[in-house]
């Protein structure tokens, strides 16, 4: 293999392939690029058997071939060369040569045999979605997705598409986030699960594009392709759980404040909260919401802040952070806040427009 590619393009490709492959490896193959020159292009590939990513960067290609080489060493070299040409050059030997104005570098590599087959889309139905609502799917579920990898059926989000809606679910038994859009996109016949690091993966990809992506799903992956990527994602086999049977049905009390201003005073409250849990204490009458933190090792933290209540007074306690991250995912000037009780969950909306809503269960204060 000798192909020539800009610095600038293949810097770009290696970037996004370093994160697909894992640092912790079952096999040491995983930890490298696989780069295949052919025709016009250089294909940069990588894998950690979960996600896939091939993307192809003009290349003017003198004798096609492949190599694999470390992901990050080399992305760490290209990554700090001045722009221009970069010539690669792979002998019989996986060793990669690699030329760049006054930098030569030699890298050892592994066998292309040894690469992992990655996902074949050749039967795969696809369907041209905006890339900008795919993300908003992804990207409004994202954080109340479980990190316990014990916990298998709460590591994804739950993706539901009827063809002319879809709908993203995510839970780790703490919160739960729902978001639904108009989305003229593939059916689905049944419902699937997308694991965390695949959706922040496919929210990456999506950075990169403009305007629409292709999506489609076979029996076990999802995939996302556009003109220049290719990723595949492989779904998780598990169930989910019953996530309708979490959300209130109901509220007595509703409040309604100003986003910027809540989201000011909660991060604020979670410089003293403690630490494990990050509880705030909220204290809401008919005009005000006064949050308290209070963590014997810090001090005491007390912020007031303006709101509108419908029904009666309400103390209750709730981890900062969660409702944090429910009130950023809003993205209307004021929120609207449902509670029953002072044990019972809370419900954020946005105020107005789109079908969001997050349930965080409360804590005891």
């Amino acid at each position: 293999m000798q192909t020539t590619v800009e610095q600038s393009h293949l810097s770009s490709a290696l970037g996004l392939a370093q994160t697909v492959a894992p640092l912790r490896r079952i096999k040491p193959i995983l930890a490298n690029v696989f780069l295949q020159a052919d025709g016009d292009h250089l294909r940069c590939s990588a894998t950690d058997l979960i996600v896939s990513l091939t993307e192809r960067v003009p290349a003017s290609v003198k004798t096609g071939g492949s190599i694999t080489v470390n992901a990050r060493d080399f992305n760490g070299i290209i990554r700090n060369l001045p722009g221009g040409a970069c010539v690669l050059k792979a002998d019989a030997n996986h060793n990669l040569e690699l030329k760049a104005t006054a930098a030569r570098f030699n890298l050892v590599g592994m066998s292309e045999a040894d690469f992992p087959s990655l996902p074949d889309p050749k039967a795969v139905e696809f369907s041209t979605v905006p890339a900008h609502l795919l993300s908003d799917l992804i990207q409004k579920t994202t954080f109340s997705v479980s990190d316990d990898e014990a916990r298998v059926n709460l590591n994804g989000a739950l993706l539901q598409s009827d063809g002319s809606h879809a709908s993203t679910v995510s839970t780790d038994g703490h919160r739960l986030t729902f978001f639904k859009l108009p989305f003229a996109g593939p059916k689905l016949a049944k419902d699937v699960i997308i694991p965390r690091k695949g959706m922040v993966e496919i929210r990456k990809v999506l950075e990169r594009v403009s305007g629409d992506v292709e999506l489609g799903f076979s029996k076990d992956h999802v995939f996302v392709r556009s003109e220049a990527l290719l990723l595949s994602v492989k779904l998780n086999d598990v169930a989910f759980p019953p996530y309708a049977q979490v959300i209130p049905k109901g509220h007595s009390r509703v409040v309604l404040v100003d986003r910027e201003h809540l989201l000011a005073n909660l991060r604020l409250a979670q410089q003293l909260a403690p630490e494990r849990a990050s509880t705030v204490k909220l204290e809401i009458s008919a005009e005000e919401m006064v949050l308290t933190a209070d963590n014997p090792d810090k001090g005491v933290a007390e912020l007031k802040l303006p709101v509108t209540l419908e029904g009666e007074p309400l103390v209750t306690g709730f981890n900062a952070s969660y409702l944090t991250e429910a009130v950023e995912a809003c993205d209307t000037e004021q929120v609207r806040m449902e509670f029953q009780g002072e044990l019972d969950p809370c419900v954020v909306r946005p105020s107005e427009g789109p079908e969001l809503l997050a349930v965080v269960m409360p804590m005891r204060i």
